[in-house]
């Protein structure tokens, strides 16, 4: 199996995705399945997402992916939890652009401990401040229409373009992923106006 292709690809969860034996929804542990399956294409990286997890049920779940993701050479990013990444022994963790900016404001010392922040960013002026704020990764969205959000216009590569050049400006060594209508039929395009890489979640969670 080739699996240097999705080193261009974060994978982001979605455990109601996935489905379950005879069209039920799905176990945990053929949640774990799936996800072993994500791991198993080598993604450049994995953020755990599940928002409406129950927080202690999350944390284990976090260790455990974060040990099969370290085997693997492929990074985990608990979802906003810093005290889940830190029972997890994970150094890596994604933000919504108002959870960072009030880390920043109240929590400065701990974040910037981290081995990488990544935060969400939908415009221009989000980019520059997460960046600014010592961002190391963005992911920005939405560049294509999405079925998540169907009928709504994504904001397209010439977006994409003009804001890796902004925070490429700012920071050189930042990684920018778009998010939003990512498919490997479109990845091309997305690596071409700068950015480096793309997220998917109903490919990785429905993939089998």
């Amino acid at each position: 199996m080739n699996t240097f292709m999705y080193r261009k690809y974060i994978c982001i969860t979605n455990k109601h995705l996935v489905s379950g034996s005879g069209g039920a929804e799905c176990t945990m542990n053929e949640y774990i399945m799936q996800l072993e399956k994500c791991v198993a294409l080598h993604p450049y990286a994995m953020i755990l997402r599940e928002k409406d997890m129950d927080r202690q049920n999350y944390r284990k779940l976090a260790r455990r992916i974060q040990v099969m993701c370290k085997k693997a050479s492929v990074k985990m990013f608990v979802h906003s939890d810093i005290s889940a990444a830190e029972y997890a022994g994970c150094g890596n963790v994604h933000f919504s652009m108002e959870h960072f900016k009030q880390m920043c404001d109240e929590q400065a010392d701990v974040i910037k401990g981290l081995d990488c922040m990544s935060v969400s960013c939908h415009s221009m002026e989000e980019a520059v401040i997460a960046v600014r704020a010592g961002a190391d990764q963005i992911v920005l969205g939405t560049i294509f229409e999405t079925q998540c959000k169907p009928g709504k216009m994504g904001a397209g590569l010439s977006f994409l373009e003009e804001v890796c050049r902004a925070v490429h400006t700012v920071n050189p060594t930042v990684k920018v992923f778009a998010i939003g209508g990512i498919k490997p039929d479109n990845i091309e395009e997305v690596l071409e106006a700068g950015a480096d890489g793309g997220c998917m979640m109903s490919w990785f969670m429905q993939q089998d």
